[in-house]
């Protein structure tokens, strides 16, 4: 009986970082750019943070999600991130930024992640709701850490284009069109639409 639970908490922490990353490298890519650009760390790293929690949450209780947000739904989430993609082209490039005036808040970081991470709660609310007990614990340590990783990596990488000045200003000019295209990506029926 041991040896099966070490199975399953074992496959459950491996499967989930693979999940996890395989349904991230966009965020990853947003995320560093709005590093490297607009958004302190400290707003960063609490987006991260509560889009995170969030989407754990919503994941873990995927058995009960049909019932809570029409599927239907869930497309139109594509206008967060169009929305603070347009905001950061209309009204940020008028002002100077200084580190107090930065646009990019942490609720708008967790809200770009968490309208751009219906793959993540897809791929893994599946897991949690076919899972045990003990393997539902697996999954959320799993998720925990491959988060933390996943927040280091954004972090160390953001600092590195922050430092280049060119990358820098690519960061600062790319993040509002990432945005933009990630929303009317959300928005369209794509082909790794679950729906």
């Amino acid at each position: 009986m041991l040896v099966d639970d070490l199975q399953i908490l074992v496959t459950a922490l491996v499967l989930v970082p693979f999940a996890y990353a395989a349904t991230n490298i966009d965020n990853l890519l947003i995320m560093t750019s709005l590093g490297a650009g607009r958004a302190s760390r400290r707003h960063l790293v609490t987006g991260f943070l509560v889009a995170s929690g969030i989407v754990l949450v919503v994941a873990s209780m995927a058995m009960f999600i049909d019932r809570m947000v029409p599927a239907e739904v869930l497309g139109y989430l594509g206008f967060v991130p169009i929305s603070i993609g347009i905001y950061l082209l209309l009204f940020t490039g008028q002002q100077a930024e200084t580190t107090a005036q930065r646009a990019t808040t942490w609720p708008a970081i967790s809200g770009l992640l968490l309208a751009n991470s219906g793959d993540t709660i897809f791929a893994i609310g599946p897991l949690f709701a076919e899972s045990g007990n003990d393997a539902r614990l697996g999954l959320a340590v799993g998720f925990v850490l491959i988060a933390v990783v996943w927040l280091s990596l954004i972090l160390t990488l953001s600092e590195r284009v922050a430092r280049s000045a060119v990358l820098g200003k690519l960061g600062h000019r790319i993040a509002p069109w990432m945005m933009i295209l990630v929303g009317l990506y959300i928005l369209t029926d794509s082909t790794t639409d679950v729906v």
